[in-house]
């Protein structure tokens, strides 16, 4: 049974008193004024009468509740603090240098685990944390920096580089939930909701200090942010959205998070068009079901990334069970403005026609296949086809590459559900001879053929076939049947590789990147270097869009708010790259990596440091060495007194 009033005593329990009382100090300075929070040291607790005064008891960790000794009345609720860390060490956190091994140093291993957790979910993943923990040993003797929280003593005595953040401050997540426990006013929700937000955007703001640009500070503000509980979404005075959460999508039952730029009253039902959101307030927004409703705060930030800003937001209390029966009842989600939209990204004439064709051959009913290499959008291209065809409305299904063992029923199952709809065959040059014999049988006695009338209507399917462009030699071998690739194939479409359309490269990537970073004035230029960039678009991309989609994955993964260079490629195409090179000889090597130890040093330097290592050579062969590798691109000789720097191509090519 819940509180009648707005008042409560919450006792909080942990085995260490300076973790309570951090607590006590933190949620005082939060809902002091409606709840009253004493603490007690777990190895104290005798008697079930320490708790008849409380109406809840807050562990801070889940072993500290079951180790709990006593069964307590039902009417006590008894909860686990859900914990972060505290955002006001980020900027401590990014001085680490990127991609650096770092032990992560905490009590126990669950939490040593989650702490991992959450500074990866905040997009602190340049790093690589390794966990250590009382049982741990300290075998990683390259591991040179620790990250600790509060528990400085637990860290290896050889590592002199700690950073201790301090202990995890309670999530809102848990704040929220004792608002809704103990009925704290609305007005005290939205105001401890703000001060949350608020404290992490200025958290953010102070890290800027050691970023080159905002842009590092808008990334790291929108991995924070989406790692938080409650849905949220930040818009600037002229109504256009800066940042939306997954949360705050889910709840609208919008098709994602992605509407960076648009207007914000765009993603609300067309019946709230009046409210108006430049100013606090409080709406009920119906929901896509149409039987419930949902409560959306507005607050005007002060935010110092982008000021003005405003605040919408759901309180987790009464987003949490509308989430879930939107997400059972949501129904599958229509793809056709997203596809037409990626296909509008382009400029090649080659797509411009590929689409033409597909919209034309979504006016008929013929069997399509569509062929090309793989990564082309083949499957884009197959639902293009079905969003745009009177079937748009019925089942999409895709049938990938079934093993041998499919069966007749269950293939007539497929079709049933697919009925009115497009059943797309993907990889159909690689279904194995039996599903190819099965398919032959049930789709020529369901269509019939030229010869013969079909036995049976009962499916109204249109058929759509994904194949690599060695389909028809599978059919001259006989590894294919030919009766199969002729009622497939009664009209066909080939798509294009990447290659072909090297033109539209760019603006792909720069596509995919605000996709990731989920920010629209982001660009390739922001985050890549003028030499990653350029092979970039010379690349020759064999896995076609999804190897370029992959690549700006991982760039994004990587990026720390320095531009990315060469040696930030995949270790598969760092390898294609130096093989691709001329080879180099021990002297050449030997220069580079002096030079990328000594940065603009002339030849007198070079002389002398190569002497060191008992390379010796004149200034005459040193002048030769030096005038080949500017050739190939490995370094730059500045004239006068500038010396020689290596370059991006010369670091890779030496594996640095």
């Amino acid at each position: 049974m819940r509180p009648d009033k707005t008042c409560g005593n919450i006792l909080i329990i942990s085995s260490k008193q300076k973790i309570v009382s951090e607590h006590q100090t933190y949620l005082h300075s939060l809902l002091g004024q409606y709840l009253v929070f004493n603490t007690l040291v777990s190895d104290k607790i005798t008697d079930p009468s320490q708790f008849k005064d409380y109406q809840c008891l807050l562990f801070i960790t889940q072993n500290e509740k079951d180790r709990f000794p006593f069964h307590l009345d039902e009417s006590i609720l008894q909860i686990v603090c859900t914990r972060t860390f505290n955002h006001t060490y980020l900027s401590k956190i990014i001085q680490l240098p990127p991609h650096e091994r770092v032990y992560l140093v905490n009590d126990e291993k669950d939490s040593t685990l989650a702490i991992i957790s959450q500074l990866k979910e905040c997009g602190l993943t340049q790093y690589e944390f390794v966990p250590f923990y009382p049982g741990c040993e300290d075998t990683e003797s390259d591991i040179t920096f620790a990250v600790t929280a509060g528990e400085p003593q637990l860290v290896p005595k050889r590592i002199q580089n700690v950073l201790d953040i301090g202990n995890r401050i309670v999530d809102i997540s848990t704040i929220l939930e004792l608002c809704e426990y103990f009925h704290i006013p609305r007005l005290a929700v939205n105001r401890v909701t703000r001060s949350y937000i608020n404290q992490i955007l200025r958290t953010i703001k102070t890290t800027d200090t050691y970023y080159t640009n905002f842009l590092q500070t808008r990334h790291l503000m929108r991995s924070v942010l989406s790692s938080l509980p409650t849905g949220i979404c930040l818009y600037g005075c002229d109504g256009r959205i800066s940042f939306m959460n997954m949360r705050f999508a889910q709840i609208l039952d919008l098709p994602s998070n992605n509407f960076q730029g648009q207007p914000f009253s765009d993603c609300l039902p067309k019946c709230c068009s009046d409210i108006a959101l430049n100013r606090n307030g409080e709406w009920d927004i119906p929901l896509a079901n149409g039987r419930n409703t949902v409560r959306m705060n507005i607050l005007n930030l002060m935010s110092p990334v982008d000021s003005p800003m405003f605040l919408a937001f759901f309180p987790e209390q009464n987003s949490v069970s509308i989430r879930m029966e939107t997400d059972e009842n949501r129904k599958p989600e229509e793809p056709a403005q997203l596809t037409h939209y990626f296909f509008s990204l382009f400029t090649s004439p080659e797509i411009k026609l590929l689409t033409n064709q597909a919209k034309h051959l979504a006016l008929y009913d013929f069997p399509v296949l569509i062929f090309g290499q793989s990564g082309t959008m083949r499957l884009t291209l197959a639902r293009m086809i079905h969003s745009c065809s009177k079937r748009y409305s019925y089942p999409f299904t895709v049938l990938h590459s079934p093993g041998s063992d499919l069966t007749e029923s269950a293939l007539r199952k497929i079709l049933e559900e697919t009925n009115h709809g497009t059943l797309v065959l993907s990889q159909a040059d690689r279904f194995p001879p039996e599903v190819q014999d099965l398919l032959t049988n049930i789709l020529m006695n369901t269509y019939g053929n030229f010869f013969s009338a079909p036995e049976s209507y009962r499916y109204d399917v249109r058929i759509i076939s994904i194949a690599d462009e060695n389909l028809y030699e599978k059919v001259e071998n006989g590894t294919f049947l030919r009766d199969l690739f002729c009622f497939l194939s009664a009209s066909e479409i080939h798509t294009v590789s990447l290659q072909e359309i090297r033109n539209d490269i760019p603006l792909l990537l720069d596509h995919f990147l605000r996709q990731l970073f989920q920010d629209s004035d982001i660009s390739a230029e922001n985050i890549l270097s003028a030499s990653l960039l350029d092979f970039m678009k010379h690349y020759r991309y064999p896995g076609n869009l999804r190897e370029l989609y992959n690549l700006s994955c991982c760039f994004y993964t990587k990026f720390s708010g320095h531009q990315l260079v060469l040696s930030d490629l995949p270790f598969y195409l760092r390898k294609q790259y130096r093989m691709q090179t001329p080879a180099l000889t021990d002297l050449q090597t030997a220069v580079l990596r002096y030079l990328s130890s000594h940065p603009k040093a002339g030849r007198n330097t070079i002389r002398l440091g190569l002497s060191e290592s008992d390379i010796f050579v004149s200034d005459a062969s040193l002048r030769n060495v030096l005038s080949q590798l500017a050739e190939n691109g490995f370094l730059i000789v500045h004239r006068t007194k500038g010396g020689c720097e290596i370059t991006e191509s010369g670091k890779l090519v030496i594996g640095q």
